[in-house]
């Protein structure tokens, strides 16, 4: 029997009917069993224990999430109140890049895990990309309520014909988008793999790992049949197989 590759998908902070809790949206899960990857979810108490080591180890491949909650401020030397955190996600998701940049395994990211990426390695971002003039696009979902499904596609990307998304095959695709927090300044070992018709950065990836790549959109939505979204997800799962290869 073929072995599933491991996927690990951060949980976030969520109130549950009154109660702290740990939650991660079903369609993150679905994206990862629909290409054949086993999910495995993983809780900020990870932070709190000597044997997170272990439980990585268990690990092919990571998924960061998009997130309600925002990057830290202090995290990419910003001084701005931030509302909308969650440092025992910050936390963790820094663990599990190191780990994956250390023993060479995948992660991708999706918007809040894009920026994650981002600002491990160096970089730094808008808290609001709206406070840029350049920006026109409509990103942020607050901007298009009323206006149709959240999820939509809104604007076109730009492909880099060196990156991993040149393996999809087209130079440029319409994507949804569902964020105020951006790349300013790309992390020095990281390169641009799509950007938006305004100049917003929309994807990145690391130049010397084998696959560490994120995305400003939100590819978990109609994974199984936008085929750019299945071909994200794809990737994860062909780089975890090759991990344990």
């Amino acid at each position: 029997m073929n072995h599933q590759p491991v996927i690990g998908i951060i949980c976030c902070a969520k109130d549950i009917e009154g109660q702290p809790g740990q939650a991660v949206h079903n369609k993150y899960i679905d994206s990862i069993t629909a290409q054949g990857g086993l999910p495995i979810l993983l809780p900020s108490a990870l932070n709190d224990t000597q044997d997170c080591q272990h439980v990585f180890g268990l690990l092919d491949g990571v998924l960061l999430t998009g997130s309600y909650s925002n990057v830290a401020p202090h995290r990419y030397g910003a001084t701005h109140h931030e509302p909308k955190t969650d440092l025992s996600r910050d936390n963790l998701s820094f663990a599990l890049l190191e780990h994956c940049m250390t023993h060479g395994k995948p992660l991708f990211g999706v918007c809040r895990g894009m920026q994650e990426i981002n600002v491990f390695f160096g970089g730094t971002l808008y808290p609001d990309f709206r406070t840029n003039p350049a920006f026109t696009a409509s990103h942020s979902e607050s901007d298009r309520i009323g206006q149709g499904h959240p999820y939509d596609d809104i604007h076109s990307i730009d492909i880099n014909p060196d990156g991993h998304l040149a393996d999809f095959g087209q130079s440029s695709f319409r994507v949804n988008s569902l964020h105020n927090q951006a790349v300013r300044d790309l992390a020095p070992p990281l390169r641009i793999e799509a950007i938006a018709d305004d100049g917003l950065i929309e994807a990145i990836s690391h130049r010397e790992h084998p696959f560490i790549l994120g995305v400003q959109w939100h590819p978990e939505y109609r994974s199984i049949h936008n085929p750019l979204s299945v071909f994200l997800f794809r990737k994860l799962i062909q780089h975890a197989r090759q991990a344990y290869e």
